[in-house]
């Protein structure tokens, strides 16, 4: 069964999930003869970080692409092994980075479980199914959001909730899909609120900010990049099978709309951030717009702009995360100081920059897609008032950006006059 790539997605993860669990409880239990709680860190990230890079090989190695268990068949193709290797990949460089900074390394256990799920999630068929293994990895995701963090707790189970929600969308909309048509559009707009709330548009964005602040920062590329694309494959596992739904004006309007609402959200909310710590947040709300309306976009022309976009949203995400934890940290007083908190500044805010979509930026290739095809896909004013939106949304995160940054630098001036 190791040839079996969907056998490796499903059991892989969470055989290598019992294994870091046990090796915390070791750990835990050997802690008299280990250094301190912080090498314990240590050795869940580089274990996590071992079984997802052999799960990652494995999965390359595999060549049976379809999984058949109690009738239900799990189907593996080019796009999702392409998918899930990069998911492992990122998760092995995130846990890689957890054994640097060990605070960061509760999520491992959880996250790695959640990958199981997802996998369920974009293989089975037939897609409705794939809804209950959503919630699924939801759960999971929730564990991992707050893990060593008990006292932010609210964020995870509202995420949490809102997945639950939008279950009866997605099975009605399966349903509604196989019924006659009585209902020939009201499966389109299902899917479209069931989007809206699994991604995190408006009206539903209350979650993203305080979850965005309150779980680990080396956790925000694998929750808001790989998982949400993993989301969206899902999704266009739907539209893909039935084009006619793209082209529903109900389906088409919810999420335009929800979209560019939710980018220019975030670009307000970034514009009167006044700490560095709390704009990456509002500039992520303003990237989860980007990443609704790619569903706007027909065909494989919709899923490569979402891979283009999510996956830059991923390594942007990660350069803030590294950037943020080099500005917050505490090295030697002296030149490796100045230099650490000099690096540390330049991803923080290039990671930002990408989230805004700016040229020579990771961003700016899917955003530049996006911005190309949307208006054929949106049609007359309401694809140029999209547009507007969306550049609102931009200039006000640039101007958060501004304003942060330029706080920033005369504060470091002023402790350098002091000093």
């Amino acid at each position: 069964m190791l040839d079996s790539g969907p056998f490796l997605l499903i059991v892989g993860p969470l055989a290598g999930a019992a294994v870091v669990a046990l090796v915390v409880a070791l750990a835990n239990a050997l802690g008299r003869w280990l250094p301190g709680q912080w090498d314990r860190a240590r050795l869940t990230g580089g274990a996590g970080a071992v079984l997802a890079a052999g799960l990652w090989l494995l999965l390359t190695q595999a060549a049976q692409a379809e999984w058949v268990v109690y009738g239900r068949a799990l189907v593996l193709d080019e796009t999702g092994r392409s998918l899930f290797l990069g998911i492992l990949l990122l998760l092995a460089l995130l846990y890689g980075l957890t054994a640097v900074w060990p605070a960061e390394s509760g999520f491992v256990t959880a996250s790695l479980a959640a990958v199981a799920p997802l996998a369920a999630m974009v293989m089975i068929r037939p897609f409705t199914l794939g809804a209950l293994f959503l919630v699924l990895a939801a759960a999971a995701l929730t564990m991992a959001m707050q893990s060593g963090r008990t006292n932010y707790t609210g964020a995870a189970w509202l995420y949490l909730v809102v997945t639950i929600l939008a279950l009866p969308f997605f099975l009605l909309a399966g349903w509604l899909a196989e019924a006659p048509a009585a209902f020939p559009w009201g499966a389109a707009r299902l899917l479209a609120a069931a989007a809206i709330l699994v991604l995190g548009g408006f009206p539903f964005v209350m979650w993203v900010r305080p979850a965005a602040g309150a779980m680990a920062v080396l956790l925000r590329p694998f929750l808001f990049g790989a998982v949400q694309l993993a989301v969206l494959a899902f999704l266009f596992n739907w539209l893909l099978a039935r084009p006619a739904w793209v082209a529903d004006p109900g389906f088409q309007s919810w999420l335009r709309w929800s979209g560019g609402i939710t980018a220019l959200l975030g670009g307000l909310l970034a514009a009167t951030s006044r700490d560095w710590r709390e704009l990456p947040a509002s500039l992520l709300l303003l990237n989860l717009g980007l990443g609704i309306l790619t569903l706007l976009l027909p065909g494989t022309l919709g899923w490569e702009t979402a891979v283009s976009v999510l996956a830059a949203r991923s390594l942007s995400l990660l350069l803030v995360g590294v950037g943020g934890l080099l500005l917050g940290s505490q090295p030697p007083v002296g030149d490796l100081a100045g230099r650490s908190r000099r690096v540390g500044g330049l991803l923080w805010a290039y990671g930002c920059l990408s989230l805004l979509g700016l040229p020579l930026t990771l961003g700016f290739d899917g955003q530049w897609a996006l911005f190309s095809a949307l208006p054929a896909a949106g049609g007359g004013t309401s694809g140029v008032a999209l547009i507007g939106l969306l550049l609102a949304g931009i200039a006000g995160g640039l101007w958060g950006l501004g304003r942060v940054v330029w706080a920033g630098a005369a504060l470091g001036e002023g402790a350098e006059a002091r000093s």
